[in-house]
């Protein structure tokens, strides 16, 4: 893990398992952080954590390792996440292991065991679109609000919404045997008893809420709850489109400017790269997105701090 103040650099370049460079204002030069390979084959990213305004801000490729970051700011504030998720996908399909039976323990010192565990599990067990599922099951998400930058710039889906300090109509999970003769061996499912539910087999997802960002943004204002903000870079510029990549990015950033514009200070930021284990994002130009994306959040939290 690579901890860089962002307060005085910018970023220069990055490469996957190689290094990230910034350019320092303050001392005018080039600063590299040299990342070494995790696993010989195929090429795993390390993730970076940045101090931008004094926020937390993570890069991570996949999408389903922010997991352990949702789970540490769990047990750090004692009460559920409220995700802000900027992506060009929900992510909220669902079977996925449950983690080791709880058997009576307390919640918040059984999470704080299996922490070491995480980062395995969310590499192994969950994949780029069913990683949410677990977040609600063990509590550590209490809604999500998603906005497409690709589609209605007003709008976003809800599953769940935040209410001061409860939650409204968030989607409800249970446990389920992989196979009918086998009792240890469980799948973190959507609860239908509970959740109107879309599609059909591991592609079922909760029906979403739609609201417009005037909604969104009083619901923020009078959340008590810590929000995270989980931007997928495939949302700004993903492999379908056509048009010259600034042009196209710069645009619906201006949608997305809106959102973060409603979210005063979140616990942390998340940036996912989609460049594994398939590509979201052409792979030419996801540092350039990356670094307008990043720009973005500086010039959101980093004016007054």
């Amino acid at each position: 893990m690579y901890r860089v103040d962002f307060l005085e650099a910018t970023l220069v370049e990055a490469a996957c398992d190689k290094f990230i460079k910034f350019k320092c204002t303050k001392y005018k030069r080039i600063i590299v952080c040299n990342i070494p390979s995790m696993s010989p084959a195929p090429c795993r990213f390390s993730p970076v954590e940045l101090l931008i305004g004094g926020i937390k801000t993570v890069i991570i490729d996949p999408h389903n390792e922010i997991i352990p970051y949702w789970f540490r700011e769990f047990l750090r504030y004692k009460c559920s996440l409220i995700v802000v998720r900027i992506d060009a996908h929900h992510d909220m399909f669902h079977y996925c292991p449950a983690l080791p039976a709880r058997e009576g323990r307390k919640k918040f010192e059984f999470l704080a065991k299996l922490m070491p565990y995480l980062q395995d599990y969310c590499q192994e067990k969950v994949n780029e679109g069913n990683f949410t599922c677990p977040g609600y099951h063990y509590g550590a998400i209490g809604a999500v609000y998603h906005f497409n930058p690709q589609e209605n710039e007003n709008q976003m889906d809800t599953y769940g919404r935040v209410s001061g300090s409860e939650m409204i109509d968030a989607p409800g999970t249970t446990e389920k045997s992989a196979h009918p003769n086998e009792r240890k061996s469980k799948w973190i499912v959507w609860d239908e008893a509970t959740t109107p539910l879309k599609g059909g087999s591991a592609k079922t997802f909760p029906a979403s809420r739609k609201i417009t960002l005037h909604d969104f943004k009083r619901d923020l204002q009078d959340c008590l709850l810590p929000t995270a903000v989980g931007f997928d870079l495939d949302g700004l510029y993903g492999n379908g489109d056509r048009g010259p990549a600034d042009e196209v990015v710069k645009k619906r950033l201006e949608g997305v400017s809106r959102v973060l514009e409603s979210v005063a200070r979140p616990a942390f930021i998340c940036l996912a790269r989609s460049q594994t284990p398939r590509s979201y994002v052409p792979a030419k130009i996801v540092d350039r997105v990356q670094e307008l994306a990043l720009s973005l959040i500086k010039e959101t939290y980093d004016k007054d701090f």
